[in-house]
């Protein structure tokens, strides 16, 4: 009996409850080891979906056609390197990025 009348468990007791309470018990690992067959999986997938989408921005051309809308005749077009098309100035090596 302890101080407030509620019965003590000894040593022995409390010892063996707390092992039955560890990691290595069947249901943790088998979520452990769904867990890491879904987080696997999925890493996969987004990669696979993603790896491609980056190779092939990085294998495009940097450059891409635009027409400069401030210059408006074909010598002063002529005179900054560009090409007079359609009446407009064209710009071929305009970057994206710009």
């Amino acid at each position: 009996m302890s101080f407030a009348g509620i019965p003590s468990h000894s040593h022995q007791e409390l010892h063996t409850a707390k092992n039955t309470q560890t990691f290595a018990n069947p249901i943790n690992i088998v979520f452990f080891v769904s867990s890491c067959i879904i987080l696997s999986t999925s890493s996969l997938m987004i990669l696979s979906s993603v790896i491609p989408a980056i190779t092939s921005a990085l294998s495009l051309p940097t450059a891409h056609p635009t027409s400069i809308p401030w210059i408006n005749n074909e010598s002063d077009c002529r005179h900054t390197g560009r090409s007079w098309q359609d009446n407009k100035c064209w710009d071929h090596e305009h970057n994206l990025m710009f």
